[in-house]
């Protein structure tokens, strides 16, 4: 069983490597807590090396991948793990088609049902206009764009999410989007040979999409649609809503989950996951009451005709920097103990966010251990190396277990700058 080790001290940098010294890459980027040990993949010569990250078999060689989408380039990136170490593969660039521009959002999914992957992708564009959506495949060690869409029905400039799923039951997954900004969620519905897409609004949010995912939250043998929409004074929600049997969204949301404790907010994020190991997905959501305040409360829900509150995690916390975690909180077995945590990021870049941060770059790893939240500080980054990150879990490497990988960022996005993708794993042997 796992020691109740409660909340590590933000004392972190004292922390060392269990049984092995660290590279002095690693030691010159962040501190690990005992029992965890860390590599740098690759310096990336881009300000954010990935407002995403995703691990998944991203050129069909039956391994998989690291896929990132940076800024303020706009480009792609594959990292491999090979005999050699990490190889670095430069697969697309300016996807944004303007300078400076954002890769906001990869997925790697395969769309037709072919047996081949995609890379889905979504642009932020800096200097307004309509974000951009992607369906590419690999080509080599490059990318083709299959088909492109900057539909009419959308007015926002940032893509903050794209879930796929197969709504209508044809064999081809469509992705559907809620944007930051307008807040338009849209359809997309590709052909079977993914030469086109035709976007559709089907539903205006009444602040931003923020964050969403598709899921089977209240454990009824059927997926539902969950955003955020948020990034309004007062006014952040988490609404879910059912699908009809065509896979059309039901409108009105079904549920909505206003504030916590009475308090209204400003921004939400969302994620959902069997944090609790019971074999039931739980809601996690971690609100933040005031923009230029720093301060997150992230809370497990229970959901079924309501959404009950199972487990605060965090409340009105201050670890937490900036309290904005749009692809930065995961539930999965990330230390490979056959039990599920949550594992959270933080981001810290007040340049591009115009609010007063402290450079955090924590990363916790928070789990359920008798009935009670645990939570340990994994990683600190050093704040003259990275300020953010964002994450993904899962087989990174290929050697049967998870890792924790992270893409770093620093100082404005939307200039030039340095950046890190790193991974993080349970040390060999250890039992802490």
């Amino acid at each position: 069983m796992k020691a109740r080790i409660g909340i590590v001290s933000s004392a972190v940098a004292a922390l060392a490597l269990a049984g092995c010294a660290p590279q002095p890459s690693i030691r010159k980027l962040m501190s690990i807590a005992p029992g965890w040990s860390g590599e740098l993949i690759p310096e990336v010569d881009e300000s954010y090396a990935g407002w995403d990250v995703e691990i998944g078999d991203a050129d069909n060689d039956g391994l998989n991948e690291v896929a990132t989408v940076t800024c303020p380039r706009g480009r792609m990136y594959v990292f491999e793990r090979t005999a050699r170490g990490w190889i670095t593969k430069s697969m697309f660039s300016n996807l944004a088609q303007d300078y400076p521009g954002m890769g906001l959002v990869a997925k790697v999914v395969d769309l037709n049902q072919d047996g081949v992957n995609e890379i889905v992708a979504g642009t932020g564009q800096e200097n307004g206009g309509t974000s951009i959506l992607y369906a590419m495949q690999p080509r080599g060690d490059t990318l083709v764009a299959r088909t492109t869409c900057r539909p009419e029905v959308n007015r926002s400039s940032c893509t903050h999410g794209i879930a796929c799923f197969d709504l209508d039951h044809d064999g081809i997954l469509e992705a559907i989007s809620a944007y930051c900004g307008g807040g338009e969620i849209v359809r997309y519905d590709f052909d079977r040979y993914l030469t086109t897409a035709t976007a559709r609004l089907i539903h205006p949010l009444s602040g931003s999409g923020e964050e969403f995912v598709i899921a089977d939250v209240d454990n009824d043998g059927s997926a539902e649609y969950l955003t955020s929409n948020g990034f309004r004074a007062g006014e952040a929600k988490v609404e879910i809503y059912e699908f009809d049997d065509r896979g059309e969204l039901v409108i009105p949301p079904r549920l909505v989950l206003d504030g916590f404790d009475g308090q209204s907010c400003f921004y939400a994020s969302l994620t959902v996951g069997d944090l609790e190991n019971d074999g039931l997905n739980e809601l996690v959501v971690e609100w933040k009451p005031e923009q230029r305040v720093n301060r997150a409360t992230i809370l497990a829900y229970r959901v079924g005709t309501e959404a009950q509150v199972a487990y605060p995690l965090a409340y009105q916390d201050t670890a937490f920097d900036l309290a904005y975690f749009e692809k930065m909180m995961e539930i999965a077995d990330a230390d490979n103990d056959g039990r599920n945590e949550l594992v959270v990021s933080t981001r810290g870049e007040e340049q591009s966010e115009h609010i007063e941060s402290r450079h955090l770059g924590h990363v916790f790893l928070l789990e359920i251990v008798d009935g009670e939240p645990v939570r340990t500080l994994l990683a600190d980054l050093h704040e003259g190396k990275a300020e953010s990150s964002r994450l993904a879990v899962g087989d990174a490497d290929n050697d049967g277990k998870n890792e924790i990988v992270l893409a770093t960022g620093k100082g404005d996005r939307r200039k030039p700058g340095t950046s890190y993708v790193l991974l993080l794993h349970k040390a060999e042997g250890s039992t802490r």
